[in-house]
């Protein structure tokens, strides 16, 4: 399958979520793990121009996850301890400089499971068939990802820096966001005690 329109997807998952006390982008996900949940969910979508960055524990993740059977690019971040802005940056940097004729990048995380290709989808065609810069994720009160940038507007994620994320850009452009509602859909997991109660409530594999 063809990327329609050329969108680059780039999945961040450098983290070390400390607050989990153990590697989250491991945590067991309907007989897999999150990231390769995250992953195979996306390649549902497109499977060529997948990016993925990654950092703490990279070497442990990227041989528990298999992550060399699947068509996915991988994007190491030594200053991955400055934070998610910094990772963010790290991989859009890879991206414009060996995908030179994408229109956008679609950027998401490893820690929402209960996203699915549909809502990607979505994603993916509310870009094409509009002119709107970004098409984000609507939250409660202000806009996140999964998100896409238009090229011109990612050039700008190249200078994030330590933890600051994708939204900075989104408030400075608020005008010029289209923003979808994912729904019950968009839940982060941060915490040993969500992961374990979503766990129970949506996983196929459970005993």
């Amino acid at each position: 399958m063809k990327t329609t329109d050329n969108i680059a997807v780039l999945i961040m998952a450098a983290g070390q979520s400390s607050r989990m006390k153990s590697v989250k982008q491991l945590l067991p996900w309907n007989n897999t793990n999150m990231l390769v949940h995250t992953l195979k969910t996306l390649l549902e979508v497109q499977r060529d121009r997948v990016f993925m960055v990654l950092g703490a524990n990279s070497s442990l993740i990227e041989n528990e996850s298999k992550l060399h059977n699947y068509p996915v690019t991988l994007i190491s971040n030594k200053t991955w301890d400055k934070g998610l802005g910094n990772s963010i940056a790290c991989g859009i940097k890879t991206i414009l400089k060996q995908e030179m004729d994408i229109k956008g990048i679609l950027i998401c995380l490893a820690d929402q499971p209960l996203l699915t290709a549909h809502y990607y989808k979505n994603l993916s065609n509310t870009f094409k068939t509009n002119k709107f810069p970004i098409v984000a994720t609507k939250y409660s009160n202000k806009y996140g990802v999964p998100a896409i940038f238009s090229t011109k507007i990612a050039q700008e994620l190249l200078h994030l820096k330590e933890d600051v994320g994708a939204r900075l850009l989104m408030s400075k452009y608020k005008e010029d966001i289209l923003a979808l509602d994912a729904g019950e859909q968009l839940t982060d997991i941060d915490t040993l005690e969500t992961y374990q109660k979503l766990y129970k409530l949506h996983n196929t594999d459970k005993e």
